[in-house]
C-alpha cells in the first residue's frame, strides 16, 4: 500500500502551530481557521496570508478502507503509551485519542485520524492482557 502523507500545513493546523506563507518572497503570518463541524470525521482548514492575501483550503481526504489492522492499532497504542505522538500509518497525520465513558470503569478510547477519517474503539487493557 502506498502511503500518501498529509500536507505539512494540515499537520501544523492540527497542532495549532503558527504557519508562515509559502508564497515566494512573502513571509507573512497565515491565519488558520478550522472549518470543520464538531463531529466531522475529517477536518478542513482555511489558510489566508495576512500580508499577500494568499488563500487556500485544505480538506482531509476521507478514505476509511482499508481500516487499521491489529498490528497498526498496537503500534499506535504503544506510541501513545510511550508519550510519543502516534501517527496514522496511512498518511502520517497525528492520531487523536478520545476517552469514552465506560460504566465498567475500564479505559475505553476512540482513536481518530482527522485526515483520512479512520476510527477505531478499544478497551485498555486488552482482554488478552487480563489475568
Amino acid at each position: 500500500m502506498k502511503v500518501i502523507p498529509a500536507p505539512s500545513t494540515f499537520i501544523q493546523a492540527l497542532h495549532k502551530a503558527s504557519v508562515t506563507c509559502s508564497t515566494s518572497g512573502c513571509s507573512g503570518v497565515v491565519t488558520v481557521v478550522d472549518l470543520s463541524a464538531r463531529y466531522d470525521r475529517v477536518k478542513t482548514f482555511s489558510f489566508c496570508c495576512d500580508q499577500c492575501d494568499w488563500k487556500q483550503t485544505i480538506p482531509g481526504e476521507l478514505q476509511v478502507d482499508p481500516p487499521w489492522d491489529e498490528a497498526e492499532l498496537i503500534e499506535i497504542t504503544e506510541e501513545h503509551l510511550l508519550h510519543l505522538e502516534p501517527v496514522c500509518p496511512h498518511d502520517h497525520a497525528p492520531v487523536h485519542f478520545h476517552s469514552l465513558p465506560n460504566p465498567r470503569r475500564q479505559a475505553r478510547y476512540q482513536i481518530s485520524c482527522h485526515y483520512c477519517g479512520r476510527q477505531a474503539e478499544l478497551e485498555w487493557p486488552p482482554a488478552e492482557a487480563k489475568w
